[in-house]
């Protein structure tokens, strides 16, 4: 599999060591996430403490995930389970909106970064790393969870296609499978398994920005299958966003095709009819003369 990065792009390591951008993500991706504000939270950074070597954000009071598990154990069984889909269902969903809405995103997805909070509400720490999806990619991901959501194998496939997401086959029942085990939380990929897909065939090209977002998804089906949730589907979740960042995107295009248009009329249009719509100086100068016309 090759992973090429783009042209003009920093090093990921030097970003990764930039507390000043960090502090710059954290904020926007707050701002972001404002709606989702009354059950996830997000640090802010604290103006006139930050520096290249040091950052100074907000307090998150919380439980890490790993440890919830002891915290809940007097719990029934069932309240369990209903507080386990609870936080799942807010964390992917805070995930979703970043992709989705956006395009910026928290890429350092792991337990030790999720803390818990009274009443259920989550805190999503360290945005170290972070990756900002261009709007092309965005609008074939959302194509693809619109896809996945519907179960559609053909479009499924061509999402892929337009992820720049090339395999050794192009075989579309095989293509959908892999990605459900990429994108989504329902497919389920077992290399032992001599029927899995990635043993038939090899994903020869994968965009090194899609990388990060199959790592958000990897972290929810982690979550999904240490809290015994089988039955969850980021796809589900994210189909509603994913439909409004593709009406979002369709209205940009219309808007685009519009100014071209006028562009391209404008330019097709005689000097001579140019020259009738433009305002005669006699009108502009208030008496008559030129000298006092202000340039």
């Amino acid at each position: 599999m090759h992973l090429h990065p783009k042209p003009g792009r920093l090093p990921f390591v030097y970003l990764l060591l930039s507390t000043c951008r960090e502090a710059r993500v954290m904020d926007t991706i707050a701002q972001h996430l404002q709606q989702l504000s009354s059950h996830v939270a997000v640090p802010r950074s604290v103006p006139g403490l930050i520096s290249q070597r040091l950052m100074v954000m907000t307090y998150m009071e919380g439980l890490p995930l790993m440890q919830l598990r002891d915290k809940v154990a007097h719990l029934s069984e069932w309240k369990r389970r209903k507080a386990a889909r609870h936080i799942l269902a807010r964390v992917s969903e805070a995930y979703g909106l970043m992709i989705l809405g956006e395009g910026l995103f928290q890429a350092d997805g792991h337990p030790g970064n999720i803390l818990v909070q009274p009443h259920g509400r989550v805190a999503l720490l360290d945005y170290g790393q972070s990756k900002q999806l261009g709007a092309e990619d965005k609008r074939a991901f959302a194509e693809l969870v619109v896809a996945l959501k519907k179960g559609d194998k053909a479009a499924i496939s061509a999402a892929l296609h337009h992820l720049h997401v090339v395999t050794s086959k192009d075989d579309i029942s095989l293509r959908s499978d892999m990605a459900y085990g990429m994108f989504d939380t329902r497919g389920r990929v077992n290399p032992f398994d001599p029927n899995c897909p990635i043993k038939q065939a090899s994903v020869e090209n994968f965009p090194p920005d899609m990388f990060f977002v199959l790592r958000v998804v990897q972290l929810l089906r982690g979550m999904a299958n240490g809290m015994g949730i089988d039955d969850f589907s980021t796809a589900e979740q994210w189909a509603p966003l994913a439909r409004k960042a593709l009406a979002k995107a369709a209205m940009k295009d219309k808007q685009t095709r519009k100014r071209r248009k006028q562009w391209q009329r404008w330019q097709a249009q005689p000097l001579c009819d140019l020259a009738a719509t433009a305002v005669p100086l006699r009108d502009i100068l208030q008496d008559g003369t030129a000298s006092k016309l202000q340039l």
